[in-house]
């Protein structure tokens, strides 16, 4: 179809064939154009242009010619339905307008170059800098939002801010620590971090108390950062090393036959909210059982027009599902096998180094209930850095 006959409106007719010569011959004469002639088994359509048919219709009219309107189209059929509801009128010229007006606010932040901190992290603490979805770009400093973010974060070394259409393109390259060299020199002394029987001592640094076969209790001192010389006074130092020790770790872990576990009902029920930059507006809010625990699931979906251009319209559908907690029972067997399991997990977590001389473990039923008494015999460090202030 000719994109004119939409834009202009069209119209199809119908006559048989006993007008359709006569009626062409009208429309010759009159210069009235016309397309796609179709022939049928009862008569001929034509289609024109909305604004030549009432002049048609007149002549035809006149002469005695007869014809019928099978369809209708275009802009002006659209329009002349809603021409009563000026709601949706105004509706389609709001929307325009905040179309056409919002391409001088941001619609989106992307966010590169971050891998501990989440991209969430990133987009809350640069609102504080004025730049979030929605802000008015002419009124955007990126040099003063890239100067300020780095003065207040202490986990990003750099950024830049690239404003790109109605994207703004956040480049970050996190703080990676301290190296070697940057390490801290302030003065520090090891500890004990647990009771043991000293085994070995590796010092890097520091004045060493403590002797092979020793027995030390948690918090001991084992390498001092502090030197007393006769000749120099006092100095100070941060203690390095590590102190192996014969340790003794106790574990408890009970598990019981009963516990609380959440079960879905099967019962939902869905909240919609049209999303405007950081405005929303509630378009349908249920409500479910009054007491009933719900978990809720927000999913956001950009809405596009038909070409596939976002705009700053969102539709976030948040879903609730209903949940009980009820009470249920496990078997002797699948506490047992329970206990173990988390057993091995807490040995797992054991410090890189550390070596399992012995476990002994005593199981226990009880009343209710599966437990695991585990003592752990083991050769680990246990010396820890504890800084200290020099007056």
């Amino acid at each position: 179809m000719n994109i004119s006959y939409f834009i202009c409106g069209y119209v199809t007719i119908k006559a048989n064939y006993d007008n359709i010569t006569p009626l062409l011959n009208l429309c010759m004469y009159y210069c009235i154009p016309y397309s796609d002639f179709r022939a049928e088994t009862d008569g001929v359509l034509l289609t024109m242009r909305l604004s030549v048919k009432k002049k048609l219709e007149r002549e035809a009219k006149a002469r005695g010619i007869e014809f019928e309107t099978v369809k209708k189209g275009g802009i002006p059929t659209l329009l002349s339905r809603y021409k009563h509801r000026y709601g949706i009128a105004m509706g389609m010229l709001i929307a325009a307008a905040l179309i056409f007006f919002s391409h001088r606010f941001v619609w989106d932040i992307e966010v590169t170059g971050n891998e501990s901190i989440t991209t969430s992290e990133i987009c809350e603490a640069l609102k504080n800098y004025g730049l979030g979805v929605g802000s008015y770009i002419p009124s955007l400093n990126t040099d003063r939002i890239e100067n300020e973010f780095l003065l207040d974060s202490e986990r990003v070394s750099w950024i830049s801010v690239n404003l790109i259409g109605t994207v703004a393109e956040v480049q970050i390259r996190e703080y990676q620590g301290e190296t070697d060299e940057q390490a801290s020199t302030k003065p520090a002394n090891l500890v004990a971090s647990k009771s043991g029987i000293v085994q070995e001592v590796k010092v890097y640094n520091g004045n060493v108390v403590v002797v092979s076969g020793q027995h030390v209790n948690k918090g001991e001192l084992l390498v001092s950062g502090l030197y007393d010389s006769q000749t120099l006074g006092f100095r100070y130092t941060r203690a390095e090393g590590s102190i192996m020790a014969k340790t003794v770790t106790e574990y408890y872990i009970e598990i019981p036959y009963e516990y609380e576990a959440t079960v879905y009902t099967g019962a939902e029920y869905c909240d919609k909210y049209l999303n405007f930059f950081d405005y929303s507006i509630n378009i349908s809010k249920n409500s479910g059982k009054e007491g009933a625990l719900y978990d809720t699931i927000s999913i956001v979906e950009s809405l596009c027009l038909p070409d596939g251009t976002e705009t700053p319209f969102e539709m976030r559908t948040v879903k609730h599902l209903e949940y009980e907690s009820v009470t249920l029972t496990r078997t002797a067997a699948e506490a047992e096998e329970l206990a173990y399991f988390e057993l091995s997990q807490r040995l797992a977590t054991a410090a890189e180094g550390t070596t399992i001389l012995r476990k002994i473990i005593v199981p226990q039923i009880k009343d209710g209930s599966f437990a695991l008494y585990c003592t752990v015999i083991a050769i680990e460090d246990i010396a820890k850095t504890v800084e200290f202030e020099v007056e």
